[in-house]
C-alpha cells in the first residue's frame, strides 16, 4: 500500500462526489478532533477506528496515573480562580481514572470466569465425551 498525500486523496474525492476540496478537508479534521476527543476523556476501554484497528486503554497506565493524580491534588494550591479550575478538571480526570480502573477490573473478571468456564476439569470431560461419539 502506498500511502498518498492529502492534497491528492482530497482532490479525487472532490472529483467523485463533485463537492468543494475545503468540505473535505474540514470533514476530516471535524472527524480526527472528535476521535482525538473521545480518545483523550477517558470514557471507554476500547475504541474501534474504521481502517486503522481498535485502540486500547492500558491497565498499568491507569494504574499507574491514579497515585500521580491524587498527589498532584494533594498539593494543589487553589489560591486563585484558574488554580481552582484546574484543580476542579484534575479531580474530574482522577474521578474518570477510578470508573476506568473498575470498569477494567470487571472486564479482567469476566474473562478470567470465562476462560475458567471453559477450561474447567469438567467442561474438558464433556468436550472429550462429545468429540469421542463424533467419530
Amino acid at each position: 500500500m502506498i500511502p498518498k498525500k492529502p492534497n491528492t486523496l482530497y482532490k479525487e474525492i472532490t472529483d467523485e462526489f463533485e463537492c468543494s476540496e475545503q468540505l473535505v478537508d474540514d470533514l476530516v479534521h471535524f472527524y480526527y478532533k472528535t476521535l482525538r476527543k473521545r480518545m483523550s476523556s477517558l470514557t471507554d476501554l476500547r475504541i474501534n477506528v474504521e481502517g486503522l484497528g481498535h485502540f486500547v486503554l492500558k491497565m498499568k497506565k491507569v494504574k499507574n496515573s491514579i497515585p500521580h493524580y491524587e498527589k498532584v491534588l494533594a498539593n494543589h494550591d487553589t489560591s486563585t480562580f484558574g488554580a481552582y479550575h484546574n484543580k476542579k478538571s484534575v479531580e474530574e480526570k482522577l474521578k474518570r481514572l477510578k470508573e476506568l480502573e473498575l470498569e477494567i477490573d470487571e472486564e479482567l473478571t469476566r474473562r478470567k470466569n470465562f476462560k475458567d468456564e471453559k477450561y474447567s476439569k469438567t467442561n474438558l470431560g464433556k468436550q472429550k465425551e462429545d468429540s469421542g461419539g463424533n467419530n
